[in-house]
């Protein structure tokens, strides 16, 4: 660090400080918003299809907001159907149970 030797420096110190602070804040605002984008159902579902696809074409798919959402909306679909018919399923073996 080198020293200050005047108010005017002190001053520009100060300014150059407080602007890194803002810039600081700011990345960690975004990487924030983005752990809580990818920690969504949805988004996980679309990490989870990008693994399972190889090389270049999942780069070329996976970057797409067209087909990402619509990545999305199928998984979200699918799971959304999966968990009909699992309530479903439950509700038939308790009411059996609750009859007999």
């Amino acid at each position: 660090m080198k020293k200050i030797k005047s108010i005017h420096q002190l001053k520009e110190e100060k300014k150059r400080l407080k602007h890194r602070q803002a810039e600081l804040e700011s990345r960690i605002r975004g990487n924030w918003t983005e752990l809580k984008s990818m920690m969504k159902p949805a988004g996980l579902a679309k990490d989870l299809y990008c693994s399972m696809m190889d090389g270049k074409a999942a780069e070329k798919t996976c970057e797409s907001n067209v087909v990402g959402s619509t990545i999305n909306f199928f998984f979200s679909s699918l799971a959304k159907k999966i968990t009909e018919k699992a309530g479903e399923k439950l509700n038939s073996l308790f009411g059996k149970k609750d009859k007999h």
